[in-house]
């Protein structure tokens, strides 16, 4: 994990976007991503579970998650989406749900987070506040596809709750991070019909495909799976989920 030289534990969240301005300072939410991406670089970390942003909030379609909220809260909330709730539950295993968060998994940004994917097909938009720009969203998948800007703090994400869902994966086990995973969510009302397809497992990030157009994306070549194979698994998956949503 990162070698910690210091540590703030701020009241408010602009405190927090004022310690996490400067320079080797690192945002400390649950902790379980710190301890695997931070290497021995020098950090002072910034605890952020005095900040209020441990909150889950349904108003109609839709709901609002806190940063820091935990994994293992989304999974028991029987007002939060099905698949949403699945995803969490597959995302870590149990003891480590409870201290895993939100915020921490859209800030790794990890290309095989079958969590992220639910997220993007349920029309995730993260609440972002810098010292500089105040508070601002942006599309969840835009934010995956570029990163944040230094300083930017992820106070929340709100997602719609309405449509129904589902979701295939591949791992190597039953309990293993997914070689590929296909999460759908199709919406039909008056006013809005659609079918949303999100992959985890062939990029850098979790994206979004047109359920029409998955034979054409270009998956990543690893030690775990080669390209092929996970195209092939990207076909199977979607086919799969968007059987069960039609």
């Amino acid at each position: 994990m990162y070698q910690v030289i210091g540590y703030h534990r701020p009241a408010t969240l602009a405190e927090a976007v004022r310690l996490l301005a400067a320079d080797g300072r690192v945002a400390l939410a649950g902790g379980v991503h710190l301890h695997h991406d931070g290497g021995a670089t020098p950090a002072e970390l910034v605890d952020l579970q005095a900040v209020g942003l441990d909150t889950v909030d349904v108003a109609g379609p839709v709901a609002t998650l806190g940063a820091t909220v935990r994994l293992q809260a989304l999974v028991d909330d029987e007002r939060i989406p099905t698949v949403v709730r699945d995803a969490a539950r597959a995302e870590q295993p149990s003891a480590l749900r409870t201290l895993a968060t939100v915020g921490g998994t859209i800030a790794t940004a990890s290309g095989d987070s079958l969590l992220l994917a639910a997220l993007l097909v349920h029309d995730g938009v993260v609440r972002l506040a810098t010292a500089d720009h105040g508070e601002h969203t942006v599309p969840l998948g835009d934010l995956l596809a570029t990163g944040r800007r230094h300083g930017d703090v992820i106070v929340g994400v709100t997602i719609q709750t309405g449509g129904s869902g589902a979701i295939a994966r591949t791992g190597r086990t039953p309990r293993d991070v997914p070689i590929v995973g296909a999460v759908g969510r199709r919406v039909a009302d008056a006013t809005d019909d659609r079918t949303m397809l999100a992959l985890c497992g062939i990029a850098g990030a979790p994206v979004l495909v047109e359920p029409g157009g998955v034979g054409s994306v270009q998956p990543i070549d690893d030690h775990r799976a080669s390209a092929s194979y996970r195209r092939h698994l990207a076909e199977v998956l979607s086919a799969r989920v968007l059987a069960e949503l039609a």
